[in-house]
């Protein structure tokens, strides 16, 4: 079993904080957040600029990437989730 925090623990925070501060506190991954307005530290309409970093931050701080928490039930952003998550390499989509 491996047990993950989600980044919206971690809202107004930067992405890097929101990593930093999960594996501080020994978790094995990471949920990222793609909520609108909330905790946006994936933001969708950029995920393809984004995706090099968040890699970046998982290797730094030995986390895997285990979801991605997107709630909108909007076809397009959906499809950039799913897009992202592949290209993440993340099993699993909230």
């Amino acid at each position: 079993m491996k047990l993950g925090a989600n980044s919206v623990l971690f809202g107004g925070y930067d992405m890097e904080t929101a990593f930093k501060y999960i594996a501080m506190a020994g978790y094995d991954g990471i949920e990222l957040s793609a909520i609108d307005s909330m905790s946006q530290h994936l933001v969708l309409d950029r995920w393809r600029e984004l995706v090099p970093g968040i890699k970046q931050l998982a290797d730094t701080y030995g986390l895997e990437l285990l979801a991605i928490e997107q709630p909108r039930h909007d076809t397009a952003l959906m499809e950039q989730c799913m897009q992202a998550a592949a290209e993440l390499g993340v099993p699993v989509i909230n």
